[in-house]
């Protein structure tokens, strides 16, 4: 199949997987009565911060607070008003799924390549503990450039400190943000790994593809 032509499906296939269902933001309210650990459970994963903060105790991500993709965690007191981003915010990245992924591939990488940190551990000297999820450590913040050999595609990524994802292919952007070491966009998960010159990263279920991230900025 021409390359052209196996992009296009390979990118309708996925924006139909990133689309749907849709749902739209919400708040869930979470307090630690009694100082105690306690959850509350997501009706539908996404990008967790503090919307209002409902108590003297302090809510700090990762020491007091933190999520993954199916609940939110408060102890020590906090108490406070969560606004969970969702992907239905990001329906018209969806729809040109070419921005990060190029279908499934943008993203995906072969994790056998000899340049990746044998040691590597996901975390530095900020890291809180073992319950941060939310944690992105500093060599994984910064723009980054990759190209996928196999579609002729390059892709800009822009990972920030709090860690909201932004990427352009071609002039297309999609969104996702980094949580429990993993990259989610919409309901795709991609793996990981640190390398010397930047990161690769790989589709959960789908790692035939190899792209690979170097550090510009």
């Amino acid at each position: 199949m021409h390359r052209s032509a196996k992009l296009r499906l390979t990118v309708a296939a996925l924006a139909g997987v990133l689309s749907s269902p849709a749902f739209a933001d919400y708040t869930v309210h979470c307090a630690s009565s009694g100082y105690k650990y306690t959850t509350c459970r997501l009706s539908e994963p996404g990008y967790v911060t503090v919307e209002r903060q409902r108590s003297s105790s302090a809510c700090t991500k990762g020491r007091s607070w933190d999520y993954d993709r199916r609940e939110i965690w408060v102890d020590d007191g906090c108490a406070a008003d969560f606004r969970v981003q969702t992907q239905d915010n990001h329906k018209k990245d969806a729809a040109v799924a070419a921005g990060v992924v190029v279908g499934a591939a943008l993203l995906g990488a072969l994790l056998s390549n000899k340049d990746v940190v044998d040691d590597h551990k996901y975390r530095d000297e900020s890291y809180y503990g073992s319950r941060h999820t939310s944690y992105v450590p500093s060599w994984l913040v910064g723009t980054f450039a990759g190209y996928n050999p196999q579609y002729g595609a390059n892709v800009s990524m822009i990972v920030s400190a709090d860690g909201q994802v932004t990427a352009n292919a071609g002039g297309q952007v999609v969104k996702g943000y980094i949580n429990d070491e993993r990259l989610h966009v919409g309901n795709v998960v991609f793996a990981i790994d640190q390398t010397r010159e930047g990161f690769i990263t790989a589709q959960v279920g789908d790692r035939h593809n190899e792209v690979r991230y170097r550090r510009v900025q």
